[in-house]
């Protein structure tokens, strides 16, 4: 919250599709070498009413948002019903920061061609988005067993394999 509010004004301006590249923590076996995405469901931001904002909420709290961690071989670490999870990973690896991790940045440019060849990262990215609509169908029908009270989003608005969703940032796990 400290860094949002000191950098308010630059993140605002900056693009979608940002990444960065960072080393896994040698103290935290459960952060290995992978890709964090987050996605924006486009088309749900501001334009629900209040009843259909709750209903998005109950399956994700982060609702326009979507955090998904991917292992490098494919597995899903964390889903997006696991945020807490994912931030303090994001807490963990990037909390007083600044500098880029010039080395791992240069690896990751030599391994992708300089972004040309994303093949690979291209693969995570549809595990990620697979996982999200997989996720959400599950936290959906779990919600309309759990009470009388769960309210079902509309289906333009639940997410699936054809839904909208933009790439915001990615945080890729790398070791050296």
């Amino acid at each position: 919250m400290k860094y949002i509010e000191a950098n308010r004004a630059a993140l605002e301006d900056a693009p979608f599709g940002l990444y960065t590249v960072v080393p896994p923590h040698p103290e935290y076996k459960v952060i290995a070498p992978g890709v964090i995405f987050c996605f924006r469901q486009e088309g749900i931001s501001g334009v629900l009413g209040a009843a259909k904002k709750d209903a998005n909420r109950e399956i994700n709290p982060l609702q326009p948002y979507f955090l998904v961690y991917v292992l490098d071989d494919g597995n899903v670490r964390f889903g997006f019903a696991h945020p807490k999870q994912i931030l303090d990973i994001y807490r963990i690896l990037c909390s007083g920061k600044s500098e880029p991790y010039s080395q791992l940045c240069n690896l990751f440019d030599q391994q992708t061609n300089h972004g040309a060849e994303m093949k690979a990262y291209d693969v995570l990215l549809k595990k990620a988005v697979d996982s999200v609509a997989a996720t959400f169908r599950k936290r959906a029908a779990s919600g309309l067993q759990s009470g009388r009270s769960f309210v079902l989003p509309d289906e333009q608005d639940q997410v699936n394999a054809k839904t909208d969703l933009e790439l915001v940032t990615w945080m890729v796990l790398k070791q050296s």
